[in-house]
């Protein structure tokens, strides 16, 4: 069994999730839409997603 961190906290419109590894995802949401970037390896963002009205949402995998 081991300890681990996670912590949300909001500034605003951002949202910000940390844990033992440092930033694990930011969004920023803006009424009924928001945009969320999150981390799939620990140095460079992975993956981004928008989310709209109605379940809808667009998704991108930025592997270049």
């Amino acid at each position: 069994m081991s300890l681990h961190y996670s912590r949300r906290s909001h500034f605003g419109p951002f949202h910000v999730h940390v844990t033992e590894n440092g930033v694990s995802s930011v969004t920023l949401r803006l009424g009924r839409v928001s945009w969320q970037v999150w981390s799939r390896h620990r140095r460079r963002p992975g993956l981004s997603r928008i989310n709209l009205p109605g379940g809808f949402y667009y998704r991108r995998d930025r592997r270049h």
